[in-house]
């Protein structure tokens, strides 16, 4: 227990430490001297693939991956997949900003007793019909539009290895098409995976987890397609005066570079405050690395209330990460800017036929200067 109790501190410096240097490299008081920041931000392709799932986890960011015993361990934490109590299915919608949205849903279940798990899950970002305006053709007189539609499907699987410790992997295939309708389309597809792992034990009486996730280790996108081809190479600018000479103009594309997937690194501490038969309040945190931003971290609670003698059940969440790409902004506590990062949320579920769940879960998550979005799910479980 010593030993254990010495990796919990441990632990929890690893993941204050670098938000104290984070808060430390942004105060213009005391300003941090860096020879040069190669910080890829905004950098890496399919950015939606971090939106998350689910309005839980959401609501709880991604210190969620530490307690994640819900089919939204497919997204979060693929090791949760064992402490499901039985299959989960769950759809969730997040209008997104200008007129975009965001869509996940995914099927998971527990077998052997728990000692397996697996799931599959598909997820949607884009927009659609919107109006294409040229020099040519500023009103849109020809009625042509186009949109984008960006998907992840994948498959979980997980196993727990003795009755404190699981892991679990992701597979999953990106397609991201830009463009589509009538201009042709630019399309690039890359496969990846998810790792994480997950381990419980007690400390006080009360449950602790630990977590280590990596998500979207895998291949780059480099788009290519129609929209990116061109006949005619003259350019509506060229000078009339002189003729073109050519009988056949030659046919030519842009050649995109490969940008890679957003990988992330996350580990996680969580530790249960209340633990009882009806009431139940978790505290926990977070440090995230990528590779399109600075290191950063997070923390979140739960609080949850299940009815003893009633088959209903209710949930409050809140969590705030830091968001060190916007740091510059320096915006105040209460501004748009000030709670960048911040997420609240709740749930309420319901029994019937002594087995059966049907849950409801709404999140706010707010994103400085773009305005905050809402998000929203419903879900069935047998427990």
């Amino acid at each position: 227990m010593r030993l254990f109790s010495r990796a919990a501190i441990a632990l929890l410096l690893a993941i204050a430490l670098p938000g104290l240097l984070w808060a430390q490299e942004i105060d213009p008081n005391n300003p941090v001297k860096i020879a040069s920041d190669n910080t890829a931000f905004g950098g890496t392709s399919a950015e939606f693939l971090q939106f998350g799932s689910g309005a839980r986890g959401m609501a709880l960011g991604g210190s969620f991956s530490t307690i994640v015993d819900d089919v939204n361990a497919l997204y979060y934490n693929p090791a949760g997949l064992t402490s499901m109590q039985g299959p989960e299915v769950a759809l969730t919608l997040m209008p997104y900003f200008a007129d975009t949205d965001y869509y996940w849903t995914g099927l998971a279940f527990p077998f052997s007793d728990g000692d397996f798990g697996m799931g599959f899950f598909l997820g949607h970002f884009g927009f659609g019909n919107q109006p294409i305006y040229t020099e040519a053709d500023p009103d849109n007189v020809s009625g042509e539009t186009y949109g984008v539609n960006e998907t992840v499907a994948g498959l979980s699987f997980a196993h727990a290895f003795i009755d404190r410790f699981s892991a679990g992997l992701t597979l999953k295939f990106i397609n991201d098409d830009l463009a589509t309708g009538a201009l042709g389309g630019a399309s690039a597809s890359a496969a990846a995976i998810d790792f994480g792992v997950n381990f419980h034990s007690e400390l006080g009486n009360r449950p602790i987890r630990l977590a280590f996730v990596v998500q979207n280790l895998g291949g780059s996108l480099a788009h290519e397609g129609e929209a990116l081809r061109f006949r005619d190479i003259n350019g509506s600018d060229a000078d009339v005066s002189i003729p073109d000479q050519r009988q056949d103009p030659p046919a030519a594309r842009l050649v995109t570079d490969a940008f890679p997937l957003p990988r992330l690194f996350r580990v996680g501490l969580n530790y249960d405050i209340i633990s009882g038969e009806s009431s139940n309040l978790s505290l926990m945190g977070e440090f995230i690395e990528s590779n399109n931003t600075n290191a950063a971290f997070g923390f979140a609670g739960e609080y949850r209330w299940t009815g003893v003698d009633v088959p209903v059940g209710v949930a409050l969440r809140a969590s705030f990460q830091t968001q060190p790409d916007n740091a510059y902004l320096g915006g105040t506590w209460g501004t748009s800017e000030g709670i960048d990062g911040l997420g609240l949320g709740g749930g309420l579920f319901y029994r019937f036929a002594d087995r059966y769940r049907i849950q409801f879960d709404y999140a706010y998550k707010n994103y400085g200067v773009l305005g905050s979005a809402n998000a929203f799910t419903v879900g069935l479980g047998v427990d």
